[in-house]
């Protein structure tokens, strides 16, 4: 049986995708974390109307979520951490909608705090470790060279795995030196690529590309399966460089995203602004292009209390 709850829900829905013109994966991401708080609500008030959620339902709902970590796991805590704070801005979209649209007088959601998260410095890869891995392809086969390609083209660009495998044909400026890239939300921004790296892409497409089969409707992307001739997929990727990393004897827990950390973390190394690495990398918010800093920052104290004679033990007076 439909209820108040549903029919606002459904209209939130409509909200979005038509009013806020949002992409369908953010649309339903929204109605997903609102459907849990509302199943929240029709079972511990099931009669309560929407004027009548308080802060205090609020928080007890964010509480009920934050007892279901698993804390024996870092990584589900870490991941559990990151979903609060994406359904507390879910919540907080929701009931602005109910405000504009006069189902409540006083939005509840405007004093909810958003969680900290765990402030873990992201993973990286040394330079020394992506060289070992690129050059343990000998290049003498096309699916040597693609995977090759594949390593050095995540590394210098920084792309997304999710930007990386949907990359097409046109979208490269090879006489210009820069991909045209639709990240997150469509946003469209310009990545600069190294000359060489452009070179070999381009010997991929024009000279190996072609040799294989090519399924219908995958026409203009760039890196393909060899066998099927479809996009290449993210499991491919994730397969291909643990696989890499294991062969080199590289022990680190080895992902595509781990080549974006190392991307920006090697230009902020080199003195790239903070801005640029932004803009490169395609972050919402400069906030998130800031951890870099943060780990540069302990890079330098460990240099710092290796080298300086203040913190070295063998040093006397």
């Amino acid at each position: 049986m439909t209820n108040e709850w549903d029919i606002l829900l459904e209209d939130f829905a409509y909200y979005l995708r038509i009013e806020r013109s949002l992409s369908p994966n953010t649309c339903a991401a929204y109605i997903e974390d609102c459907t849990r708080f509302v199943d929240f609500v029709k079972e511990a008030y099931p009669t309560y109307q929407a004027k009548q959620i308080t802060l205090e339902i609020l928080e007890e709902f964010v509480f009920n979520l934050h007892k279901k970590k698993v804390l024996n796991d870092e990584e589900s805590l870490l991941l559990k951490a990151t979903s609060q704070t994406r359904i507390i801005q879910g919540i907080r979209a929701f009931f602005k909608f109910l405000l504009l649209k006069d189902c409540i007088e006083v939005n509840p959601s405007q004093h909810l705090i958003v969680p900290n998260l765990d402030k873990r410095l992201p993973d990286t890869l040394s330079y020394e470790e992506i060289l070992s891995m690129s050059n343990s392809f000998d290049e003498k086969d096309d699916i040597s060279f693609r995977n090759k390609l594949t390593i050095d083209f995540l590394y210098a660009t920084g792309l997304r795995v999710s930007e990386f495998v949907t990359l097409r044909t046109f979208d490269v400026n090879y006489e210009e030196e820069y991909l045209n890239i639709i990240g997150k939300g469509d946003k469209q921004r310009f990545v600069p690529v190294d000359r060489s790296v452009l070179d070999r892409l381009q010997y991929y497409v024009q000279e190996i590309r072609p040799k294989h089969k090519i399924a219908k409707g995958n026409e203009d992307f760039i890196f393909l399966s060899n066998k099927r001739g479809e996009k290449m997929t993210r499991q491919f990727v994730f397969k291909m460089l643990k696989q890499t990393a294991l062969r080199c004897g590289i022990t680190k827990n080895v992902y595509p995203h781990i080549l974006r950390h190392s991307c920006a973390t090697d230009l902020i190394r080199g003195g790239a602004s903070l801005m640029a690495v932004k803009l490169i990398l395609g972050h919402a918010s400069i906030s998130t292009t800031e951890i870099y800093i943060n780990f540069d920052t302990k890079d330098l104290k460990n240099t710092l209390e290796h080298f300086h004679p203040l913190y070295n033990h063998n040093y006397e007076e």
